[in-house]
């Protein structure tokens, strides 16, 4: 009995100790992935700055919260299952790092490529930079060569 309760008072802390891991920015930052995850830009203007920069622009994107919402909606078009699931998640100061896999099946054209049907999952590396509780800077890259080939767009 004794081996139980020690057992269940280690878990208990264990939560708790979880618990309080993640920062407010933390939490906050989780407000990106849910607009992609539920298709709805309007989450994106609860978390980024007017001001936000990404760090690189996709071609022909516009500044600010504009331009994510509109990567938003290219992708979720392309990728209408489209899942990003966060892996991990570290905060270093004001910036918040995540690295997540973004996943769909590609059902319309991307990037002028005709959809085949296929899955995808790729790897992503997210630095979101936050002022006054809002993000200013996101810096990012993601494995798109290997999400072509799982796409069938690079081929042999």
């Amino acid at each position: 009995m004794r081996k139980y309760l020690s057992l269940l008072l280690a878990l208990i802390l264990l939560s708790a100790a979880q618990g309080q891991e993640r920062s407010p920015l933390m939490k906050d930052v989780a407000l990106w992935y849910e607009a992609f995850n539920r298709k709805d830009p309007a989450l994106l203007d609860k978390i980024l700055s007017t001001t936000w920069v990404d760090i690189p622009p996709a071609p022909s994107q516009p500044a600010g919260p504009e331009g994510a919402k509109q990567i938003l909606t290219e992708l979720t078009t392309s990728f209408p299952d489209l899942k990003i699931t966060i892996k991990d998640i570290l905060q270093d100061g004001s910036k918040v790092i995540v690295r997540s896999e973004i996943a769909g099946t590609q059902r319309n054209t991307l990037m002028g490529f005709p959809a085949k049907n296929r899955k995808m999952a790729i790897q992503a590396i997210d630095i979101h930079e936050f002022k006054d509780g809002r993000i200013v800077r996101t810096w990012h890259t993601e494995d798109w060569l290997t999400g072509l080939h799982q796409l069938g767009i690079l081929e042999k």
